[in-house]
């Protein structure tokens, strides 16, 4: 009895896993990370066999319910549905559990939701668990969210946890391609953004090299004039930015992306995002591509010996 106990484990782990393996086959084509986040729970019932999913946010410390799937959509999953759109947050250091996934990493299973003291009292009253496994959501080595499944009837086992986890696991992989993807399309964007730029600096160049021609003999006034001119030009970038605001949109022209000049600058992201909002709106240009193209005009019209 105890051998056809264990082969019994042994081919259920083994059934679970390949359906499993099953279900991620479509979250394997998806290479959009928000497509990837509003695809999850549905993917965790069919893939895995729960009745009931909840994607949580975790940002800094603290906790966000976000979207949900059930297979089952009664009167009591409506009202839990609600209170996700209405709860704001809550602080980490209320939920046991979870603060110990993010701690420690791992899955975790709560086998008896009313007597268990790390399940939350608001979430256990507003979801109506009895049992349920959840697991973190760690791209990058950081808990960034959470999985919570459950059944409708039944009570959840360490299988489930342990499939669950291996759900969670294959997910992290998926997102974290899906962002590295969106990121290098940015990144490409700006790159043709720049070159265009540069293209359309070199095309006025190019005609003002033109216009000149035209002329039999130009004048020493009139070289120095524009001279004059852009010096002018330049001093007057130099006084609507800052010093600060001129680095970065430097490197703006280069091609660098946010987290690149926020690395070389030794700032934040979001320092970087708060300097490109002062400079576009200072030289009176609606987005990147114009500001380096005014940029390069100046400083490679300036440059001319």
């Amino acid at each position: 009895m105890r051998f056809e106990i264990r082969d019994f484990i042994v081919h259920e782990r083994l059934r679970r896993l390949e359906q499993l393996e099953r279900g991620l086959a479509g979250l394997r084509d998806l290479h959009d990370p928000d497509v990837l986040l509003g695809s999850v729970c549905r993917a965790v019932v069919e893939s895995c066999g729960f009745d009931r999913v909840m994607l949580s946010r975790v940002e800094g410390t603290m906790w966000r319910p976000w979207k949900s799937y059930a297979v089952h959509r009664q009167d009591a999953e409506l009202r839990f549905r609600d209170w996700m759109a209405q709860i704001p947050e809550i602080p980490l250091d209320r939920l046991l559990l979870e603060s110990d996934m993010v701690r420690r990493g791992e899955a975790a299973i709560v086998e008896n939701a009313a007597t268990d003291p790390r399940v939350s009292p608001v979430l256990r009253a507003a979801s109506g668990h009895r049992s349920y496994v959840a697991a973190p959501l760690m791209p990058e080595g950081r808990v960034v969210g959470f999985l919570h499944a459950d059944y409708r009837a039944l009570a959840v086992t360490p299988l489930d946890r342990d499939v669950l986890a291996a759900f969670a696991r294959v997910f992290d992989g998926l997102f974290e391609r899906a962002v590295l993807v969106r990121r290098l399309q940015e990144q490409r964007d700006q790159v043709r953004a720049a070159l265009q730029a540069v293209a359309t600096s070199l095309d006025d160049l190019a005609n003002a090299e033109i216009g000149l021609a035209r002329h039999d003999r130009p004048t020493a006034l009139g070289a120095g004039q524009r001279r004059m001119k852009r010096t002018a030009d330049l001093g007057r970038l130099e006084s609507l930015l800052t010093k600060r605001e001129l680095e970065v949109l430097a490197l703006v022209a280069t091609g660098a992306t946010n987290d690149r000049i926020a690395e070389r600058l030794v700032i934040s992201s979001d320092t970087v995002k708060s300097h490109m909002k002062h400079i576009l709106r200072k030289l009176h240009v609606d987005n990147r591509a114009e500001a380096i193209s005014q940029y390069l005009r100046l400083t490679l019209e300036g440059g001319e010996g």
